[in-house]
């Protein structure tokens, strides 16, 4: 029961970190900075374009692909700054193996569902499959920064079927 507090608190932890992070986005200052932000145009949220799928997905890869390795620096890498500001890399890897297991075993995952909001913020439907056949599902949020794609959080969630 003390490890489900604890992760409850640390999803509540990183969930106040997207409101943190939002104000803290500085705005573009270059013409060149103006065109690579495309997403920063938003005022409702909207489906992802191609471009930013690709690159939520490449992120999360990464990170998927690193925790398979068991190289926790190289996953804590792809988080967000605001996440990394609220839990350590200990934490981290604590966390992932006592909640996220299932990230360390990953045979294979896909991406849905992905939405762009205002503010450089995005969501999607991560599904996994372990090299035993469970299958997970956990809702993603990242932020866009000058470094591309970055996680804010993750929750697992009841699967999610796109389309229905």
């Amino acid at each position: 029961m003390k490890l489900v507090s604890w992760l409850v608190g640390v999803v509540l932890l990183v969930s106040s970190c997207a409101a943190t992070e939002q104000a803290e986005i500085p705005q573009p200052t270059s013409p060149l900075e103006s065109e690579l932000d495309d997403s920063s145009d938003l005022t409702v949220p909207a489906p992802c374009d191609v471009d930013n799928d690709r690159a939520m997905s490449a992120t999360i890869g990464a990170q998927i692909d690193a925790l398979r390795a068991g190289n926790f620096s190289e996953a804590y890498s792809w988080a967000a700054p605001a996440f990394q500001q609220n839990v350590t890399e200990e934490m981290f890897e604590r966390v992932i193996r006592e909640g996220y297991s299932s990230l360390l075993e990953s045979r294979s995952h896909t991406l849905s569902d992905c939405v762009l909001f205002p503010r450089d913020l995005g969501n999607t439907v991560v599904t996994v499959t372990t090299v035993s056949g469970e299958v997970y599902t956990y809702y993603y949020e990242l932020i866009k920064t000058a470094e591309g794609w970055r996680i804010l959080g993750a929750a697992a969630i009841a699967p999610v079927s796109s389309g229905a």
